[in-house]
């Protein structure tokens, strides 16, 4: 349906910029603010806004683009897919996640190379929308995904924090994390639960991008520790600690895609 419509407009329309204006790399974000990137930047090289917000910066003599994505996989789903009219090459996508591994804590950080599908946006753009997906494994890039641990593991020992390499859950619906549910994705091999990754792997992998997930432990649901009630300060200000540093953490982490 929108075939004729050129990748100049897509790109107006989405971004509000010009095609040269988005890096090769780019950072999608549903929740971290944009002024905590331009902060760390080195240089502001461009800031956009269409019906997503973004900002293309210098950090390390590096071109990094960062996204405000939206909240969910429909909005983040189809930001990534616009970034198909785009020269970009490499997404690392950051959010935040309750921990299903209970080896984790509050403020722990997870890159996910693997996500389950447990959202409606990807039976879109996996090749059938007639198969329902749910439950499907969907990939990244492994290797990249390896390289950023590295890389965040030298940028967190002042937090007393761990980076795991784990595998996400994406979920449409926050209310329906239930005890079976959580036993579901224990049995799927998740490792954390949220609700954009997949989205994200699914667009990549079709659209033959590079793509990791960074995300940030805020709660832990099988501990009743959750995002309603049971948080300890002690929780709060080791996730507010990390928090801080999380954007110079990104940038970094987004150069190490090759």
């Amino acid at each position: 349906m929108y075939d004729k419509i050129t990748k100049e407009t897509m790109v107006r329309v989405y971004f509000g910029c010009n095609i040269e204006d988005i890096a090769d790399t780019v950072v999608l974000t549903p929740i971290w603010g944009l002024e905590g990137f331009t902060d760390k930047a080195d240089d502001i090289l461009t800031e956009f806004a269409g019906w997503y917000k973004g900002v293309t910066l210098s950090f390390n003599n590096k071109r990094i683009t960062i996204i405000g994505s939206g909240i969910g996989a429909p909005m983040t789903g189809d930001c990534a897919l616009a970034l198909n009219y785009t020269d970009c090459e490499n997404v690392i996508f950051s959010g935040s996640a309750g921990a299903i591994n209970q080896c984790y804590r509050i403020g722990d950080i997870v890159v996910a190379a693997e996500a389950v599908i447990g959202e409606g946006f990807s039976r879109y753009h996996r090749g059938d929308i007639t198969k329902d997906c749910f439950g499907e494994l969907v990939s990244g890039d492994k290797e990249t995904a390896r390289r950023i641990i590295g890389i965040t593991n030298k940028n967190i020992i002042k937090h007393g924090i761990k980076c795991h390499e784990g595998r996400i859950f994406s979920t449409d619906s926050i209310l329906g994390e239930r005890k079976d549910t959580f036993e579901y994705m224990q049995m799927k091999g998740c490792d954390a639960v949220e609700m954009e990754a997949s989205a994200i792997f699914t667009v990549c992998a079709e659209t033959k991008k590079k793509a990791v997930a960074l995300v940030l432990i805020s709660d832990l649901p099988l501990k009743y520790r959750n995002l309603f009630e049971g948080i300890s300060d002690s929780d709060i200000k080791r996730y507010n600690g990390i928090k801080h540093d999380l954007p110079e953490i990104l940038l970094k982490a987004a150069i190490g895609f090759k």
